[in-house]
């Protein structure tokens, strides 16, 4: 599928989206995305108060939505094999559907519903902008997902840290000249996802994403840029870089759960926006769900590739909600201790693993209350859990700037090899009259 859109009608068609028909005030989305995101679907807010456009969120509820996306087999195992893989990208028109708006003099706030998602931010952000340049040395269109603070009237900030956008920022400012951006809001998350993935200088984000799509990502040209953007997308913000306007960019409540600023970030100003004549606002809420489940998608899919080839007594990886892919629960078949503690002193070795617990078959990995269960009667703490000290971590870690000298932790919270009482459990009836009494009181409180 090509746009958002085909996505939504694809989703839908499996009853994995929730439509609200309430109008909503742009104040109240955050609270609805956070308490709805739960239910496990994708939230479209159909009609949003003083705005032309819809807001969806949540678009990955799970990474079962990404491996639907992926088609049959792995997902995991299909991700790496087809990132490793390039389709060219298909030029095509630009869209003269689209509605374009001169924004200069007028104010982004009444054409985007630029969401506030958390209490101490110090502005409204845009947290799904593709942002795409043209390095003025290869001619090569640098991509990334980069936040963007609202300044007021036509600006935004942009915070420009990571390559290969903060190098292309560099390159211009040598060269005294304007850098030329184009944000580009609401794809498919195939295309978002692969936006976030580290690829050689040389080579277009654009063509990876064509490659997990398994057809080449069509392109189009900006207005007055020489970057080609992604057809099909619901919204484009076109302008330049003012390298002479640096603020302090934040506080805002990043993917950790704190609030990060950065000292000074440059001003994007945006002279047109362009969009569908129905647009759909994507909003992510960086402390939300969405978040996580395309990162630890991701993490998930190396860490298996590597570690389940070095211990195929490997049966689960489960990776913790809301601890931006830090903590992992493992569940193992019969091993050796020796074999466990190596086990997870190898995850440790992966910056994004902070914390990992080691269970056994008949421990619910993805169930926390029950892994609980096994860390407070199977691990014996002196014995049992592993602390390296000094190991590369995340740059978000909020307990180490930059992701360096990180402590980290392995707890072994298996029966392998030590003298334990067998499990209790529940003695089960007839499972035809055990399902005939639940179906009865379905719906009754």
């Amino acid at each position: 599928m090509d746009t958002l859109r085909e996505y939504l009608d694809f989703m839908r068609g499996r009853d994995l989206v929730l439509d609200v028909g309430e109008a909503v005030s742009r104040e109240d989305i955050p609270e609805l995305i956070d308490r709805l995101s739960m239910r496990g679907k994708i939230i479209r807010f159909g009609r949003v108060e003083g705005y032309q456009c819809s807001v969806v969120a949540n678009l990955v509820p799970s990474h079962e939505a990404l491996g639907l996306l992926l088609g049959s087999g792995d997902p995991y195992a299909t991700f790496l094999e087809r990132i490793r893989n390039s389709r060219p990208k298909v030029s095509v028109e630009r869209d003269r559907g689209l509605v374009t708006i001169d924004t200069k003099g007028r104010d982004l706030l009444t054409v985007l519903p630029i969401l506030k998602y958390c209490e101490k931010d110090s502005a409204p952000y845009i947290t799904t902008g593709i942002v795409s340049s043209v390095d003025p040395d290869s001619g090569v269109a640098g991509r990334g997902i980069h936040r963007m603070e609202y300044r007021g009237g036509n600006r935004l900030g942009v915070v420009l840290l990571n390559p290969p956008l903060v190098d292309i920022y560099h390159r211009y400012a040598a060269r005294g000249e304007r850098m030329p951006l184009s944000a580009t809001l609401g794809v498919d998350p195939m295309l978002f996802l692969s936006m976030a993935l580290k690829v050689a200088p040389d080579r277009d984000k654009l063509e990876v994403s064509g490659a997990l799509k398994e057809s080449g990502v069509k392109v189009m040209p900006s207005l007055d840029s020489p970057v080609e953007v992604p057809a099909g997308a619901e919204f484009y913000l076109e302008g330049y870089v003012d390298a002479g306007d640096l603020r302090q960019d934040g506080p805002m409540g990043e993917i950790s759960g704190y609030y990060m600023a950065v000292e000074k970030s440059p001003t994007f100003v945006v002279m047109r926006v362009s969009h569908k004549p129905d647009p759909l606002y994507h909003a992510l809420l960086p402390i939300g769900l969405e978040g996580d489940t395309y990162l630890t998608f991701v993490s998930r899919a190396h860490v298996e590739d590597s570690v389940k080839k070095l211990f195929p007594f490997i049966r689960e990886i489960s990776f913790v909600g809301r601890t931006f892919g830090s903590s992992v629960v493992v569940s193992v078949g019969a091993s050796e201790r020796s074999k466990i503690r190596s086990l997870m002193i190898s995850l440790m070795a992966f910056p994004m693993v902070k914390k990992v617990v080691v269970v056994d078959g008949d421990v619910d990995a993805r169930n926390l209350r029950d892994v609980e269960w096994a860390v407070v009667t199977r691990c014996e703490a002196s014995r049992d859990i592993v602390i390296v000290p000094g190991l590369q971590g995340q740059a978000i870690d909020p307990g180490a700037p930059l992701g360096l000298g990180v402590a980290k932790m392995g707890i072994d919270a298996t029966m392998q090899g030590k003298e334990m009482e067998e499990r209790a459990r529940v003695a089960a009836g007839v499972p035809a009259r055990i399902k005939k009494v639940l179906e009865s009181l379905e719906g009754a409180e």
